[in-house]
């Protein structure tokens, strides 16, 4: 069933001051464009619209001229375009509602209301969107994470140990690729296993959490880190790219994740799989949706409950009841 986000209950908690600014393009551009009014503009709002309940419900309504969400743009429409996908819509729709977005970028930069637009050139298109439909929403198993796990571990020649820290720091945490990416060394509480007051997205502050594993890793990179040019960046993901060591990029950080899941066959392994992974790992230990959510930074259930627990089978509802069913003696 397709996603339904032109709700009701959508659409009251957009920003309004997001709206403002978008109808302003919208009447601007049907002015010189009447024919289109019915066509391809109300296409285009449909898809900015479903944007705007994007960005309510993973970037707490950031403004869409904000300088947040100009350093954060790439990182903003990567994410949206895998928020898209888990909801079912076809790479080719995807692509679409990403021209819409910059449409209203490019009539943004015409009108001086912005210097420059946030993401053109900065994007590639979403690949084969002719032959895919839609792309899988996964919710690995702890045989999966173990799987791959094991397989960097042995597999020197193809992972380093980032990849590895990634690996557990993402499923430890849960939290979203714009902390984990800008882990500074100077938030890091070794001991008590947590990036303290790190700036995630339109500015909130979390804590990034790790166990044992990913903190036996965070020891043996910083003593490498030790014998690196690279030791004064204060991160703790870094690439060397043109002879000069960096922060490590979200996009590089992606491939990363990437290359990790087709270990197990998975080529389109994202890291907001891995957020959702872990949210819903944490539902599964601990029974409680409320403890799912909390971890999660959500503002509220229905987001939690829709989009990061792992729907159940008809299969696996009919061995459970079968269970409470013999249970009550009823066969």
């Amino acid at each position: 069933m397709a996603y339904r986000y032109l709700t009701d209950e959508n659409l009251k908690n957009l920003s309004k001051e997001n709206i403002k600014l978008y109808d302003k393009y919208l009447k601007s551009s049907i002015i010189k464009n009447k024919d289109t009014k019915e066509t391809t503009y109300k296409t285009y709002k449909n898809s900015f619209y479903h944007f705007l309940v994007y960005l309510e419900n993973e970037w707490d309504n950031i403004g869409l001229y904000s300088k947040e969400f100009m350093e954060d743009s790439v990182d903003i429409i990567e994410g949206f375009i895998s928020w898209s996908q888990d909801k079912g819509v076809n790479k080719k729709a995807v692509n679409n509602k990403v021209v819409a977005i910059s449409s209203f970028y490019i009539w943004s930069v015409k009108r001086g209301l912005i210097d420059t637009h946030p993401f053109l050139h900065k994007l590639d298109r979403v690949k084969g969107a002719k032959e895919e439909k839609i792309r899988k929403s996964y919710f690995l198993t702890m045989e999966q994470i173990i799987e791959i796990r094991v397989a960097m571990r042995y597999k020197t020649n193809e992972f380093d140990i980032q990849d590895r820290l990634l690996w557990e720091i993402f499923l430890d945490s849960g939290n979203r690729i714009g902390a984990i990416s800008k882990l500074p060394l100077s938030r890091l509480n070794i001991e008590e296993g947590v990036f303290e007051d790190v700036r995630e997205k339109h500015g909130k502050i979390v804590d990034v959490i790790f166990y044992e594993k990913a903190k036996s890793l965070i020891k043996e990179w910083l003593e490498v880190r030790k014998e690196l040019d690279g030791q004064e960046i204060d991160s703790l993901f870094i690439t060397k790219y043109r002879g000069q060591w960096n922060v490590m990029s979200s996009h590089t950080i992606g491939d990363r994740i990437r290359k990790m899941g087709r270990l197990i066959g998975i080529t389109d392994l994202y890291p907001h799989s891995l957020r959702k992974t872990s949210i819903n790992l944490v539902k599964k230990l601990t029974g409680s949706i409320e403890e799912a959510s909390e971890f999660a930074g959500h503002s509220g259930l229905t987001v939690t409950k829709d989009h990061y627990i792992e729907p159940i089978s008809k299969k696996k509802q009919k061995a459970r009841i079968k269970q409470l069913r013999e249970e009550k003696g009823w066969n």
